[in-house]
């Protein structure tokens, strides 16, 4: 019986958590001015880009790039 894979829900779930974890620190602590916020706005876009790409990999699928073991076959 062929293991199916979920691809892509570690990222998913990866990047959910760590965006609510960035967000929380914007509406929750408060801060002196927008300049102490900009920081955090970019790890809450970099970690809803990495929640995105899994969602991209759960619709896709898995790619003939993709090894059964790990890794990639890309260099054999």
């Amino acid at each position: 019986m062929p293991h199916k894979k979920h691809l892509g829900i570690g990222l998913v779930v990866g990047g959910a958590l760590v965006a609510a974890l960035f967000l929380s620190f914007i509406y929750v602590v408060p801060h002196g001015s927008s300049a102490d916020v900009a920081p955090l706005w970019l790890g809450a876009i970099w970690a809803m880009l990495t929640m995105l790409w899994g969602i991209f990999r759960l619709a896709a699928g898995p790619s003939k790039l993709d090894h059964l073991h790990g890794g990639t076959d890309a260099g054999s």
